[in-house]
């Protein structure tokens, strides 16, 4: 579950931010029924850290989640993830969603 873009308008490194979600893996990429407490804690730092960015930054932290949902996930689970790790912003992992908004 790693990318390898820089986004040219952000501060965002999807490579550093796809490592800090790799605890994540087991529940959006395999038979993991619920996400692991380390998966909910990195999801969670990530939520913060997008809701303490500028537009710029969050379109990154967005365009590099949309690029995630690219790669065999279960979506499904992603789109359960905020729920189930109670994050504040609601980032969706859907390769469909307008990061612009």
């Amino acid at each position: 579950m790693s990318l390898c873009l820089v986004l040219a308008n952000a501060d965002v490194q999807c490579t550093d931010m796809m490592t800090n979600l790799m605890p994540c893996q087991g529940f959006l990429m395999s038979g993991d029924e619920s996400p692991s407490v380390d998966c909910c804690s990195k999801a969670q730092a990530l939520d913060k850290q997008f809701a303490a960015s500028d537009k710029p930054d969050r379109e990154g932290i967005c365009s590099c989640l949309k690029a995630a949902a690219q790669m065999p996930i279960n979506l499904e689970k992603a789109a359960m993830l905020p729920a189930l790790c109670n994050l504040d912003t609601k980032i969706p992992i859907d390769p469909n969603v307008d990061c612009t908004t």
